[in-house]
C-alpha cells in the first residue's frame, strides 16, 4: 500500500518548510498603504506650507530666484521632513525592538486557545532586523521627494508680483 504524498494532514501543512505567499503579501500590503498615507500626509503639509508662505515665495521671486530654484527649496524641505521622520522612526523602532528582545511577546493565551498554533512557544523574541534599514529609509526619502514635487511646482509657478499682493 502506497501513501499519497500530495495529501497532507493538518499538522503536516503547518510544519512544512514551504512558505505560503500570503505570509509576505499582507505585510507588503500594509507597508504599501502606510507609505501611501505618509506620502499624502507630506504632500498635504507641503501644500499648506506653499499656501501659507505665498508672500515669502513672492519675495524670493522678486529677489531674482528662478522658478526651478524656488521649487528646489520646497523639494529639499520635503526631504528634510522625511529625514526627521526616518530618524524618529529608527530611534523609536529600535528602542521598542530592544525592549521586546528582552521581554518577549507573550503568545501563551493564544496558543492555549488554538491547538493548531502548537509550534509557537509561549514567548517570541524578535531580532534587530537592521538588514534592510538603509533600503527602507531611502524608500521613505524617495516617497517624500516625490510627494513634495507637486507643491514645489505650484510654488515655482507663482508670479512674484501677484504673490506680493497676497494677504
Amino acid at each position: 500500500m502506497t501513501r499519497d504524498c500530495s495529501r497532507r494532514g493538518p499538522l503536516e501543512s503547518i510544519t512544512s518548510t514551504e512558505s505560503p505567499a500570503s505570509s509576505t503579501e499582507l505585510p507588503s500590503a500594509v507597508a504599501s498603504v502606510s507609505l501611501l498615507v505618509g506620502g499624502i500626509g507630506i504632500m498635504n503639509v507641503m501644500l499648506v506650507s506653499v499656501s501659507e508662505r505665498t508672500r515669502e515665495i513672492g519675495m524670493l521671486g522678486a529677489m531674482g530666484l528662478k522658478p526651478s530654484q524656488i521649487s528646489l527649496l520646497f523639494v529639499l524641505e520635503g526631504i528634510m521632513i522625511g529625514l526627521v521622520g526616518v530618524a524618529a522612526g529608527i530611534v523609536v523602532g529600535l528602542a521598542l525592538n530592544g525592549i521586546l528582545m528582552q521581554v518577549g511577546l507573550d503568545f501563551g493565551s493564544v496558543t492555549q486557545a488554538a491547538s493548531y498554533m502548537a509550534l509557537i512557544k509561549d514567548k517570541v523574541y524578535p531580532t534587530w532586523g537592521t538588514e534592510k534599514l538603509l533600503m527602507r529609509a531611502s524608500t521613505v526619502l524617495i516617497i517624500c521627494a516625490l510627494a513634495s514635487l507637486l507643491p514645489a511646482i505650484e510654488a515655482g509657478r507663482r508670479e512674484p508680483a501677484a504673490a506680493l499682493h497676497f494677504v
